[in-house]
């Protein structure tokens, strides 16, 4: 048995974070110049228990272990298709490429075909019982499923005689019209549901309780089900709601102050490189006073007197600390039912202009909201019976402060013993770390469980676009190196309540190295890898050099795993073809672990 060490002595407990990171860095490209000629030997990994054990280079090289789930077949499908994925010229004209053997195949051969190609390697199957074979197969390598029902819109067909929908616009990157023009412009590369009354979100909410009991069926513990807000309600009400908070947002953000002793004990600005952290200050930093609460109704005309003022005040700050935290503030704003006292008057207040300083949610719109939140109430309600728990997907930046909202209003309900409900945050997002910080903050003071998925994103191409059209700042951080940064240092937020079983955390990346910073990050904090609450997750059909290995290791390790019809799910292979390409073009090592792994059973140094 080999055993790979990482020799980084500057990896210590409490190292700064750039030095962790450059060490890591120079230790992986030596220990993996040391392992290029070692593919055809055996190697296993230990989980690791113990604080002071030396670190351990997860040998992502390990082609058996890697593939000793699939069959020789499994194996040759996985190394043409994964080419097939770097091929500009197929990649770019897959839908037509799809539609056109649609037209000239027989049904039953084009799903043959599928079967035996792109379905088969990213889709675990049609229905529950498909799904349940491979499940099985992939519960004894240790890994384990998150299901996601992968039927998505073809939205340049959906959205082609899609109306402007009827939402007044006061800040520019909510325009409405836009939507449509972005998702036929751009090459889609996230789930969108299809939009037909509410019927079609009771239908998801199904198919979303289906998921969980499916998982809880596969899983020991901690069965995982993904599931999108767009696919439980009305696209234009989230919209809406969306620039609501926002502009609550913008409003805490210019009435208000930093003061000292604000931030968590948890958080460490100091060791955050600034350029990750943004020129905004974080809103997690700022109180709101009595005197910026006058200020701000004074200021937009309020007819309100200072004794109302002060009675409003003392309501949302009942310790008589005399500051305001946003959540306090912004659950002051709501619309209710019922309506709070601030909701009323500042959707009356006017800027200069004469336009609302903040402009209200529709009724219509009002009622869309909660019965989304009526529908998410259901599934987390049944994930808490099944002790299953519930990713909420990242949506496109016009979506996610709802989606946020509706996470942090399910988490102090189900989070209370340990994470139920996990919130996604887009590392590629300049917004990210005020964000999850912000997030930090009020799973503290509340005192429930934050549960986070930490991801770099998929709608980078359509948001800078967006941006670029509309005039609004670019939200997308300038290069990868940034997004890696903030992926990094978002896991360094994150450790101090991991340690504190104040947090849980999916670290859903197919990045060996960002894998192999946390798993030293764990060893540093004496992190259990099966019960410190760090899970691991990869897509169905790709990196499984990282999610087998992660298994064997007895790490929390899962497989994102789409299921569907195969004409329903075409979309969605469509888009895993184009997200496959970019992935492929930095890398060709998965490619070559398959060709020596298959090279090794034809020569039979190994069996299957």
């Amino acid at each position: 048995m080999l055993r790979y060490v990482w020799r980084a002595p500057n990896l210590r407990a409490g190292a700064p974070l750039h030095q962790l990171v450059c060490s890591a860095q120079k230790s992986t490209v030596t220990a993996a110049t040391a392992n290029k000629n070692r593919v055809a030997r055996k190697s296993t990994v230990a989980p690791i228990d113990s604080h002071h054990a030396p670190p351990v280079l997860l040998n992502f090289q390990d082609g058996r272990t890697a593939y000793q789930s699939k069959n020789t077949l499994e194996l040759f499908r996985s190394r043409v298709v994964l080419k097939l994925c770097g091929n500009d010229l197929i990649v770019n004209n897959n839908e037509k490429l799809l539609k056109l053997s649609r037209m000239i195949l027989p049904q039953r051969l084009f799903e043959y075909i599928m079967r035996m190609t792109f379905y088969g390697q990213f889709v675990g199957g049609i229905d529950v019982d498909d799904l349940k074979p491979k499940l099985e197969k992939m519960k004894e390598h240790g890994v384990r499923p998150i299901l996601d029902y992968s039927v998505e819109a073809d939205l340049k067909e959906d959205d082609a005689d899609e109306e402007v929908p009827d939402v007044v616009i006061t800040n520019v990157q909510f325009t409405p019209d836009m939507i449509t023009s972005s998702r036929d412009t751009h090459q889609v590369v996230a789930r969108a549901y299809p939009y037909k009354g509410e019927e079609s979100c009771e239908m998801n909410l199904k198919i979303f309780l289906e998921c969980l009991e499916t998982a809880h069926e596969a899983c020991d513990r901690d069965a995982f089900s993904a599931i999108k807000i767009t696919g439980l309600g009305k696209p234009n009400a989230l919209l809406e709601g969306s620039q609501f908070l926002w502009q609550i947002r913008e409003l805490f953000l210019e009435f208000s102050d930093i003061y000292e002793h604000t931030l968590p004990k948890s958080i460490n600005l100091d060791v955050l490189p600034r350029d990750v952290l943004g020129p905004e200050t974080p809103v997690v930093q700022k109180r709101m006073s009595l005197d910026h609460l006058k200020d701000m109704l004074r200021k937009f005309g309020a007819d309100i007197s200072d004794s109302e003022i002060e009675e409003i005040f003392a309501a949302m700050e009942p310790s008589q600390r005399g500051l305001v935290k946003f959540h306090k503030f912004r659950e002051y704003c709501m619309p209710g039912p019922p309506a709070k006292p601030l909701y009323t008057i500042l959707t009356n207040l006017r800027n200069p202009e004469g336009h609302r300083r903040l402009h209200d949610i529709t009724d219509e719109h009002l009622q869309a909201l909660n019965r989304v939140e009526q529908r998410l109430h259901v599934l987390c309600d049944r994930a808490l019976e099944l002790d299953a728990k519930i990713l909420i997907d990242a949506e496109q930046t016009y979506f996610q402060p709802m989606i946020d909202f509706f996470s942090n209003k399910l988490m102090p309900r189900y989070n209370k013993d340990k994470a139920i409900v996990f919130n996604t945050y887009q590392c590629y997002l300049k917004r990210t770390p005020s964000a999850l910080m912000y997030d930090l903050d009020k799973a503290e003071a509340l005192g429930y469980t934050l549960g986070a998925k930490l991801v770099r994103g998929a709608y980078m191409e359509q948001e800078r676009m967006r941006a670029e059209d509309l005039g609004y700042p670019d939200p997308i951080f300038p290069d990868k190196a940034s997004t890696n940064s903030c992926y990094h240092n978002m896991v360094e937020i994150l450790m101090n309540p991991l340690e504190k079983k104040g947090c849980e955390v999916m670290i859903a990346s197919h990045n060996e190295f960002s894998i192999q910073y946390v798993v030293e990050r764990m060893r540093q904090a004496n992190i259990s890898p099966s019960e410190g609450g760090i899970y691991f997750g990869q897509l169905l059909g790709m990196c499984d050099q990282v999610t087998y290995l992660l298994g064997a290791g007895g790490y929390n390790s899962y497989k994102y795993v789409p299921y569907g019809p195969i004409e329903a799910v075409l979309p969605y292979l469509s888009r895993r073809a184009y997200e496959n390409k970019g992935m492929l073009k930095g890398s060709k090592k998965e490619i070559e672990l398959l060709k020596g792994e298959l090279k090794r059973r034809r020569y039979g140094l190994l069996p299957n």
